[in-house]
């Protein structure tokens, strides 16, 4: 019988355990905010997710297009790239020195071209302050088959 009673209360601990940890992850879920900017029809640049004032910043893979041209050379794609993300940061309220998480695509990626995108990343990232944590991967082709390069950030706000 008293092996009985002490199953009944340790069920009902764990029971209100449970329900206790169910009650915390729902209010969790209910403080979550989440924002799309600069969509279009296929995507957005960029989805912002806020909860108890930290917000995160995803920015799709930007691209070296500008004004409609993708420029043939390597290093200038670079550079249209970083400043496409710098667009996106800020109307996310972010930037560079927000950047927690990069990755970056390179098309036929050799040491030439990763010396380059290094270079160019450096001229938009602060000097003085840790770089991001960062991949650089090595692929066939993009969704157009004169970019070279593409880039996706993550970056976290305090408001």
């Amino acid at each position: 019988m008293i092996k009985q009673v002490h199953i009944r209360k340790l069920l009902m601990i764990l029971l209100g355990a449970l329900l206790s940890i169910l009650f915390v992850n729902c209010n969790v879920a209910a403080q979550l905010e989440t924002e799309f900017l600069n969509s279009t029809q296929g995507f957005s640049q960029v989805a912002t997710v806020t909860s108890d004032g930290i917000t995160t910043v995803y920015i799709s893979g930007q691209v070296g297009i500008r004004n409609g041209e993708v420029p043939n050379l390597f290093s200038e794609q670079v550079d249209i790239v970083f400043a496409n993300m710098a667009v996106q940061l800020n109307a996310a309220g972010a930037s560079f020195a927000d950047v927690v998480k990069l990755t970056g695509y390179i098309v036929d990626i050799d040491g030439e071209k990763v010396a380059s995108y290094s270079q160019g990343r450096k001229r938009h990232f602060p000097s003085g302050m840790s770089p991001p944590a960062s991949t650089v991967i090595g692929v066939s082709g993009l969704v157009f088959p004169a970019l070279q390069v593409e880039v996706e950030a993550i970056a976290v706000i305090e408001e």
